[in-house]
């Protein structure tokens, strides 16, 4: 079968591939429909960055079920299911695992790409999609889950006052969950016009360019001078915001990342200022099962459709590639299969 392959110097290109067939009881085959890109796609190999690997490219996908091993079947998994899930395999066995932490699986595996017309995954990455979801939004439960996990963390309330660094997916997903569930005033630091245009259809109550404003002085402005309660890092373009989002935290906050950098770059903080501002910093990684099931759910609920900017066929995926990378858009659309074709 063709796919699209990731090779190690970061080269894409169509690459032949073996159709993956059953091999296990608990495995599931699955016609690949849509898949989505984003900047984490455009990532180098590089041994210690979990993001980036060399193979069938692809992090996303929506399909339907095609074939299904024995105990998949008694467990409910049938053919013509609509699916979603995950890339990742948790391990099920370590401390973390048995107490339903996965996102801190000490033996957590990436398996093979999306990109491609077939995969084979185990009953337990995959999560059924409401009939109410489409493939194409389906396809994002996976980074939902990402930022349903992160939101959970902040657990934000209406007294609020949140500044979120980066109106990318990321960034543009956690506003629109907290302008979902609460009253919390939130504050947007983003450059692209067109991310921009999204923050605010999805409520920002303001949007600070840090390319054409002064950021620092916006910044206390917005705040009210006292910095905000909860600050939010969901973008790695720009390494210096990470000590501007700490500073920006006001005394008793929260600083949460959901990104990381290159393996070299610090979080620094001055540690009088750490202890007498009584911060709490912390980081958001992955999801638990539970996260990531509660998420097909959300998806309905949310706008995703606008954050699909553009949308291309397989054929025409190294294209996608291309325009991906010269716009970063927060997400580009690729049909693999036709949805009416089973097999």
């Amino acid at each position: 079968m063709k796919t699209i392959w990731n090779h190690r110097s970061g080269l894409i290109e169509f690459a032949e591939q073996p159709e993956p067939a059953l091999q296990s009881a608990d495995d599931v085959k699955i016609k690949v429909i849509y898949s989505t890109i984003g900047i984490q796609d455009l990532r180098l190999k590089r041994q210690w960055d979990f993001y980036s690997k060399e193979g069938i490219a692809g992090y996303e996908m929506a399909g339907i079920i095609v074939a299904t091993g024995s105990s998949a079947q008694k467990a409910g998994w049938q053919v013509g299911q609509p699916v979603s899930g995950t890339v990742v395999q948790f391990c099920g066995k370590c401390p973390a695992c048995k107490q339903q932490q996965e996102q801190n699986c000490m033996q957590l595996r990436v398996k093979s790409g999306t990109l491609c017309p077939y995969i084979v995954w185990k009953t337990d990455q995959l999560v059924h999609l409401p009939a109410n979801v489409s493939l194409a939004t389906g396809c994002l439960l996976e980074p939902v889950a990402v930022v349903k996990m992160a939101y959970d963390k902040l657990q934000v309330n209406d007294a609020d006052r949140i500044c979120i660094f980066g109106g990318d997916f990321n960034g543009l997903i956690l506003l629109q969950l907290i302008k979902r569930y609460t009253q919390a005033v939130v504050v947007v630091v983003e450059n692209k016009t067109e991310n921009k245009l999204l923050a605010q259809k999805f409520g920002a109550d303001q949007i600070i360019d840090p390319l054409t404003d002064n950021l620092a002085t916006e910044l206390l402005k917005r705040s009210d001078f006292i910095g905000f309660n909860k600050t939010v890092l969901t973008t790695s373009k720009y390494p210096a915001l990470i000590s501007v989002a700490i500073n920006t935290t006001a005394r008793g906050g929260l600083f949460l990342t959901t990104v990381y950098f290159d393996r070299q770059q610090s979080i620094a903080v001055n540690s009088i200022k750490f202890f007498a501002m009584n911060l709490t910093i912390m980081s958001s990684f992955l999801y638990t099962k539970k996260v990531l099931h509660q998420t097909a759910t959300l998806l309905a609920q949310l706008d995703l459709n606008s954050l699909i900017r553009r949308e291309f066929s397989f054929s025409a995926a190294l294209n996608a590639y291309k325009v991906e990378q010269e716009q970063l858009y927060p997400r580009i659309g690729i049909r693999v299969n036709d949805p009416d074709q089973l097999t």
